[in-house]
This record gives structure tokens, sequence and C-alpha cells, in this order.
């Protein structure tokens, strides 16, 4: 699919949110139209579309779908998630909840990076402990902003050096301002 249409686009969106880019997540095709102000017939064939395309998969006969691992990479090369609309951590003591779905999407990025290309284990082990820091910290009702964004630092470090550019690096850029 070379140009998106922009409804799609916005589906597309809206179910890599809703399954906070996991691919083992399912969520109602009939919510995603409606969070859009679709009619049932007109989510169903929004989805359909989309499952054409590759981008989705259908997970249940009751109009349970899941996003592909093609629809997570459309999703974040189209600006999908929150750090793809331009949200960067703010200033403030603590997380906001829409700092905290752009985290979430950012980290399902780098998470699908990290199993999709090789990285040397002494890097690999070092971002899965950011990851895990951060997952630490979020438990916490108020979770840090300033602890977050030195880890966020790091993890991005991580990325430094390797071969090639990748979405997730750039992502995990625009987050922590830099």
């Amino acid at each position: 699919m070379d140009k998106m249409d922009p409804q799609a686009e916005k589906y597309l969106d809206e179910l890599f949110q809703r399954t906070q880019g996991s691919i083992d997540a399912q969520v109602s095709m009939f919510d995603i139209g409606a969070v859009m102000g679709l009619e049932k017939e007109a989510s169903r064939r929004m989805a359909e579309d989309l499952i054409a395309e590759g981008l989705v998969e259908i997970k249940t006969l009751s109009g349970g779908i899941g996003i592909t691992r093609q629809g997570i990479e459309q999703a974040q090369d189209s600006g999908g998630g929150a750090a793809g609309a331009g949200i960067s951590l703010g200033k403030g003591p603590l997380l906001e909840e829409q700092e905290r779905r752009a985290l979430d999407a950012v980290l399902n990025g780098v998470k699908n990076h990290l199993a999709n290309h090789p990285t040397a284990f002494t890097r690999l082990e070092e971002m899965v402990i950011d990851i895990k820091t951060i997952d630490v910290q979020l438990l916490s009702p108020h979770p840090k902003t300033e602890i977050i964004r030195a880890v966020l630092h790091s993890l991005k470090d991580g990325f430094d050096g390797a071969a090639g550019s990748s979405s997730a690096a750039e992502d995990l850029k625009k987050l922590i301002g830099t």
C-alpha cells in the first residue's frame, strides 16, 4: 500500500493504540469503528480492506481483530502511536497519561525491533534491562518523568552504533526530545 486512505490510516492507528502494538492482542473491529464514528457495516468493510492489505488479521468470527507485524510497521511509519504525533516527555515531575501512551507505543516499537533484528548479546541484555526498568517505574501510580527520561537515554544509546537506522530509535529520540 503506497499511500493509505486517511480514514484507513486512522483506523489502523487506533488499532495500534488499542493493541499497544502487540500482535497477540485482539480488539473488536466494531469498537475501533465506533471511536471513529463508523457504523458497524462501515467498520467491517474498513477492517476487511486492511485484512486484504495484510495489515490486520481476523482473530475471531465475531469481529475480533489484531494487528500484524506489517500493520505495526505501517502505523509507525505513518506516525502511528503517540510519539509519531509529536508527543514528547514533558518537564513535569510525573508522567501524564498521554506521555504514558506515547511511551507504551515507543516501547512496543523497540520490542518489535529487538525481536526482528539481530543485536549483540551484551547490547541486547542492557536494552532489555532498560525496558524492564521502565516497566517497573510504570507500575507506580506516579511514574517519575526524569527516571523514565534517563532510562530512555540509555535505551537510545543502545541503538547508537548499530547497523542501519531504526524507526524505533527515531521514536525514542522524539519522545525524549533529542
